[in-house]
């Protein structure tokens, strides 16, 4: 992914975790091993992360209410402590919401 390389050769390494709404374990695989990330399992952990962030698919709505304040893809940006710092609305703006994230001394590091 360009913007990992692009957050690590300015001396800020990124992890970037999916959290799944595909349907079966064997997609998540498929999409998290071509894209080089760590993911959480499908289930209650995942669906927990979506409550805790507010974000997923239209299609879960049924299955963890109408709350939610994005879709998906949705990014959300963590401290090392876990505590969100930034939020990226991925799913209107597609990959220029990394614009939004700037790999500078702004705060969001």
């Amino acid at each position: 992914m360009q913007f990992r390389e692009a957050a690590n050769s300015s001396g800020k390494e990124v992890e970037i975790i999916y959290v799944p709404s595909d349907r079966q374990a064997a997609d998540v695989v498929k999409r998290t091993s071509s894209m080089n990330m760590l993911s959480v399992p499908i289930g209650e952990e995942a669906d927990a992360m979506k409550r805790k962030y507010k974000i997923w698919a239209g299609a879960e709505s049924l299955k963890l209410g109408m709350g939610r304040r994005s879709g998906v893809p949705a990014l959300v940006v963590l401290s090392g402590s876990g505590d969100e710092v930034a939020f990226l609305a991925a799913e209107s703006k597609g990959a220029k919401a990394l614009g939004d994230w700037p790999l500078d001394d702004s705060g969001l590091w």
